[in-house]
């Protein structure tokens, strides 16, 4: 279990520096466009996964912030459940470490900080961070080891 704690670290410490480097350099709602597709944008999300629950009225943080202290409780104890899988204890790795990145967040400033943005001409996917991006792998992680399971199970 140990030896995931510096990937854990390295993706937190990555998440907030990113995140400290935009509000330090950027006012709120300020854009940088670096590709055609893609802007760099200071955002304050109140609410959890694209934006969701955003405008509930100030309850979210607090159920945003327990929801995020059970998973980075539980985490912990999937990921050394399942060292025997790999891919499922990388995946776990991820979402812990992205959780937590958030987590700090929440805390501090009741809101986490979004930064990247990618869009085509007048359609746009909601901007997110580090640790959702962390997230986001960790799932992809989590259901690559599903279709693997699945795909074996299909030849029997």
């Amino acid at each position: 279990m140990l030896r995931f704690l510096p990937y854990i670290i390295l993706i937190i410490v990555l998440d907030q520096i990113t995140k400290f480097l935009i509000v330090q350099n950027f006012d709120l709602y300020a854009s940088y466009q670096i590709f055609p597709f893609l802007k760099i944008i200071y955002l304050q999300n109140e609410g959890a996964a694209f934006s969701f629950l955003h405008d509930a009225g100030g309850w979210q943080r607090y159920f945003l912030i327990l929801v995020s202290v059970i998973a980075v409780c539980i985490l912990p104890y999937l990921i050394k459940k399942n060292l025997s899988n790999r891919i499922i204890s990388f995946a776990l790795m991820f979402i812990l470490a992205g959780a937590f990145g958030n987590l700090v967040d929440r805390v501090l400033f009741g809101y986490v900080i979004d930064f990247i943005y990618f869009h085509y001409q007048q359609y746009y996917w909601p901007a997110f961070n580090v640790a959702d991006v962390a997230i986001s792998f960790g799932v992809f992680l989590l259901f690559l080891d599903i279709y693997q399971d699945w795909r074996e199970q299909k030849k029997h």
